[in-house]
C-alpha cells in the first residue's frame, strides 16, 4: 500500500485495522504493527489516539513521554508561558548549565520572596547575594536565551524548534551519549517533523486570539496526556522489527518500507548491514499467520523538510502474484518519480490492484520537494491567487488569497474535494506543487 506521507499512512493502517475489528475478522489483540526505528511510532501513536482505538507499545515509552521530546516541548512551554515554572526547571537542566539542586533551590526561594516567577528571577539573578557569579551568569545567559526565543514566537512551531535546538546545541548533547543518543535525536527530528505536518494541516485564524505556537502545545498535550485505558492488553500490538523476533500474530502490518528507512541508509556503509537488513525484513514479513500488510510513503518527513521516497528494494523480492497493490484514497498527487505503477496525474482510484510486478519499483532519483528554496527572493511570489495547485493527500485546488512572503507565506486554497473544503497552509511546509508542474 502506497500512501501520501507518514500521516495519511498511519490513518490509513488505523482505518484498516477498525474495519477488520469491526467485521470480526480478527480482534485487536491478534493485529500487529512493526517498524524499523523507534522514531516512526509517533505517526501511529497519534492516529491511533485520535481514532479512539487501544494500543499498547511494547520496548519503548510514548513518543511524547520520551525525554528529548519533553525536554523540548518545555522550551516551548517556558517560550510561550514565561511564568511556568515548571517547564522552568525542565528546560533550564537542559543540556547542563552547572545549575543544581541548591542553585535551584536558592532561585525557586528568592523567586517566591519577591513575587516572581523562576524565569523572571533568573533574568535578574544578578541580585541574588547567595549564588555563586558562575551560576549567576548562567540564570542569566538561560533567560536571555528564552527572551531570544520569545521574540520569534509567532513562526510556525517547526522553525522555532529548529531555533531553539541551533541554540542549545542539542544535536550534539545527544550525540554524546553515544548510540543511545543518536536514537533520542532521531524523536528530535520526528517531533520537529510532526510540528511541520501540524502546520500543513491546521488552519490559522488570527482573529482567534491564539497564536500557532499556543495551538500546538494544546495539541501536544492531549496527545501526551496518556489515557490509561488505550493501551493495555487489549490494543494493537506496535513495536520495532528486532523486538518481534520470535513472535507472531494472524495479522502484521510492516510500515516505513522505504529505501533509506528499511534498509536504513547507514546500513549500506556497513559491510554486511544490508544482509542483515534484509534478514530483518525477513523476520518481520514471518511474523504474520494470516494476513501481512507493507506500507511504504512517497513522501516523508525528515526533521522539519519533506522528502520525497522511494520503496524500498526488498519488496522486489517478493512474488508479484501473491501480493494485492493499492494506494490511499487520498493520493491523487502524480508519482514522485518513483515508478509508473500507480497511474499518472489525474488518476483518482482509491485501490488499484493488480499484478503489473516490481520491475517499475526502480532505484531512480526522485524529484526534489515542491518546498521554497531559502534562496528565493523574500519579495518574489511564487504563487498568484486563482492559480490551480495540487497537494500530495488534498489533490486539486485553487488558490483563494496569499498572506506573507518567502517561508512565512500562507495560501488559503479551495480544494475540488468538498470534504477537504478550503484549507490555510504554509507554503514551506504544505509540499504544492503548481498544477503545470504536475503534468
Amino acid at each position: 500500500m502506497a500512501a501520501a506521507d507518514e500521516r495519511d499512512e498511519a490513518e490509513w493502517v488505523v482505518r484498516e485495522l477498525q474495519k477488520r475489528s469491526a467485521a470480526a475478522d480478527w480482534q485487536y489483540t491478534e493485529m500487529a504493527i512493526l517498524y524499523r526505528t523507534n522514531s516512526q511510532s509517533r505517526a501511529l501513536e497519534e492516529a491511533f489516539r485520535r481514532a479512539g482505538v487501544p494500543y499498547r507499545l511494547i520496548g519503548a515509552i510514548s513518543f511524547y513521554d520520551r525525554r528529548e521530546v519533553k525536554d523540548l516541548l518545555a522550551y516551548l512551554r517556558l517560550v510561550s508561558n514565561p511564568s511556568d515554572d515548571e517547564a522552568f526547571l525542565r528546560a533550564v537542566g537542559m543540556p547542563r548549565r552547572g545549575l543544581g539542586e541548591t542553585s535551584l533551590a536558592i532561585l525557586g526561594r528568592t523567586a517566591t520572596q519577591w513575587g516572581k516567577s523562576l524565569l523572571d528571577t533568573a533574568r535578574i539573578a544578578d541580585r541574588v547575594g547567595e549564588l555563586r557569579p558562575n551560576v549567576r551568569e548562567a540564570f542569566r545567559n538561560f533567560g536571555g536565551l528564552i527572551d531570544g526565543a520569545a521574540q520569534k514566537r509567532d513562526l510556525p512551531p517547526a522553525k522555532l524548534l529548529e531555533h531553539l535546538i541551533r541554540a542549545i546545541d542539542y544535536e550534539a548533547v545527544l550525540h554524546a551519549e553515544g548510540p543511545e543518543g543518536a536514537d533520542r535525536w532521531e524523536n528530535v527530528r520526528e517531533l520537529v517533523a510532526s510540528a511541520a505536518n501540524w502546520s500543513e494541516v491546521v488552519p490559522i485564524d488570527p482573529e482567534d486570539g491564539e497564536t500557532p505556537l499556543e495551538r500546538f502545545l494544546a495539541e501536544a498535550a492531549l496527545l501526551s496526556a496518556v489515557d490509561k485505558e488505550v493501551g493495555e492488553d487489549q490494543g494493537v500490538t506496535l513495536m520495532t522489527l528486532h523486538t518481534a523476533k520470535g513472535l507472531e500474530w494472524p495479522v502484521v502490518v510492516m510500515t516505513g518500507l522505504e529505501h533509506g528507512l528499511f534498509p536504513l541508509a547507514r546500513a549500506e556503509e556497513q559491510p554486511s548491514g544490508l544482509e542483515e537488513e534484509r534478514r530483518l525484513c525477513y523476520v518481520g514479513l514471518t511474523r504474520a499467520k494470516d494476513k501481512l500488510y507493507l506500507t511504504w510513503a512517497r513522501s516523508r518527513r525528515r526533521g522539519g523538510e519533506l522528502r520525497p521516497g522511494i520503496a524500498s528494494h526488498f519488496l522486489r523480492a517478493i512474488p508479484p502474484g501473491i501480493i494485492e497493490e493499492r494506494r490511499t484514497t487520498s493520493l491523487w498527487a502524480p508519482d514522485w518519480g518513483v515508478g509508473g505503477r500507480t497511474g499518472g496525474r489525474g488518476d483518482r482510484r482509491s485501490d488499484v490492484s493488480g499484478s503489473r510486478g516490481y520491475g517499475s519499483w526502480s532505484d531512480q532519483t526522485a524529484r526534489p520537494s515542491a518546498s521554497p528554496p531559502e534562496e528565493v527572493s523574500q519579495d518574489s511570489p511564487r504563487y498568484v491567487k486563482g492559480e490551480r495547485v495540487r497537494h500530495r493527500r488534498f489533490g486539486g485546488g485553487t488558490i483563494q488569497g496569499l498572506v506573507g512572503t518567502g517561508r512565512d507565506l500562507k495560501v488559503s486554497v479551495a480544494f475540488d474535494d468538498e470534504e477537504v473544503g478550503v484549507k490555510q497552509l504554509l507554503v514551506a511546509y504544505a509540499g504544492l506543487e503548481r498544477e503545470w508542474e504536475s503534468a
